[in-house]
């Protein structure tokens, strides 16, 4: 994946240090725990001139109808969308994501369409920032699952964004695979 390879690492670099450090202490509980440790752990590991934004409104405007979305977090530069990503805290039961798919795919096949507002701020500079989706984004889904025998997720299986071809080249997914008395098996997958 050579889209956004450095904020590909860093999401990545993210990801475990939220698993190794946040859930091994017993910090998360829920999925807005997971957001709040997520959002810290990549917080430290971007530059100034990043953003994370959680849970924003992203508005898509399509022939008068206006559709809303809610990704868990998103990350900008100065000018642009460079990340897009979907969480799921599911510990004991195995992940649950066509949702979450959903959501990244419609972002994803609307974004000329798709704006992000910094409309809330309020403070010294206000200008209300604008926000484009970059041509180079990444998408992103996490998941704190538990292991299904039946629908084992591995490394072998195909990723989740198969059939979502927009997503293609653009996709990482983030794995903590739960087992009772035992480390999550951390892993990741490109699409």
């Amino acid at each position: 994946m050579k889209q956004r390879s450095v904020l590909t690492a860093q999401l990545r670099k993210a990801w475990r240090a939220c698993i190794e450090i946040d859930y091994h202490a017993r910090r998360i509980n829920s999925e807005r725990s997971l957001q709040a440790a997520y959002w810290s752990q990549l917080n430290d590991l971007l530059s100034k001139s990043r953003r994370i934004f959680i849970e924003p409104a992203i508005t898509i405007s399509t022939g008068g109808e206006k559709k809303v979305y809610y990704p868990d977090l998103v990350v900008t530069n100065t000018r642009d969308v460079i990340g897009v990503v979907e969480l799921k805290y599911l510990p004991r039961v195995k992940p649950k994501f066509e949702k979450d798919m959903n959501t990244l795919a419609a972002i994803a096949r609307n974004r000329k369409r798709v704006m992000l507002k910094n409309d809330r701020y309020r403070g010294s500079k206000t200008t209300g920032e604008a926000y484009m989706l970059s041509d180079k984004i990444i998408f992103a889904w996490g998941g704190i699952h538990g292991y299904d025998k039946a629908n084992y997720q591995d490394k072998n299986t195909p990723p989740l964004s198969k059939g979502y071809r927009i997503l293609k080249d653009c996709f990482l997914e983030m794995h903590a695979e739960t087992v009772m008395d035992e480390e999550p098996s951390i892993y990741y997958k490109k699409g």
